[in-house]
């Protein structure tokens, strides 16, 4: 019988130990795997890669059927989908790490303890808790102007504007769907370089000319 697995944790503890793309079944045997890209190296191994970008070849000023849904291609630029993230963090029990790799090569990271994103009914709507350490700093909970926090903000696209601002809206204008507030200090969807992108993870990194990569990961406890 077929192992089914759940995420790339599941697979690492079933002795897949080499990084690359695999199957996954979130939504369960019933339901269609979703190609995801496993990390099986970073911090014991075993993250499911739900954002990736290596370059500006995809646009991430995307629609909210395309966040919803995903786009891009597994261990190249991408971006899961939504209802994806939503099925694999619903437990509230999963860690994010979020890492930058800059034009000199160099990587930061940040750690947080918890993540989920409830479902698009609730327009997915983002937890986040516990930063723990990094070289990049916390810039997405802890911000000395709290409309730049975060958590408990709902996912905004061009075409469906969730965000804290009473004017205007935070993804039309930076051009990219995330959980905006009134803005960010935060955001690893912006137009990528020569496009304005603007302050990628203030204050560590300001300009998106600086970042060569990028990356979010998430694990169960």
């Amino acid at each position: 019988m077929k192992l089914v697995t759940i995420d790339c944790k599941d697979l690492h503890e079933n002795g897949h130990t080499n990084s690359g793309v695999y199957e996954i079944y979130p939504y369960g045997t019933s339901s269609r795997p979703v190609k995801v890209y496993c990390d099986m190296e970073t911090m014991d191994g075993g993250w499911t890669v739900i954002q990736q970008r290596v370059d500006g070849s995809l646009s991430f000023d995307k629609a909210w059927s395309e966040y919803k849904n995903g786009f891009g291609a597994p261990g190249q630029n991408i971006w899961i989908g939504n209802d994806a993230i939503h099925q694999l963090t619903k437990g509230n029990d999963s860690s994010l790490y979020v890492s930058i790799t800059l034009a000199n090569g160099s990587r930061l990271y940040a750690l947080y303890d918890q993540f989920s994103v409830s479902n698009e009914a609730d327009k997915y709507q983002l937890f986040l808790a516990g930063y723990l350490d990094g070289t990049l700093g916390d810039s997405m909970l802890d911000n000395e102007n709290s409309g730049d926090n975060l958590s408990g903000m709902y996912f905004s696209t061009a075409d469906r504007d969730n965000d804290m601002l009473v004017i205007g809206s935070c993804a039309a204008v930076h051009k990219g769907g995330w959980w905006f507030n009134q803005c960010y200090n935060a955001f690893l969807n912006g137009a990528w370089s020569p496009g304005y992108w603007y302050e990628p993870w203030t204050p560590t990194i300001r300009i998106g000319t600086s970042v060569r990569k990028t990356m979010m990961i998430i694990k169960r406890h």
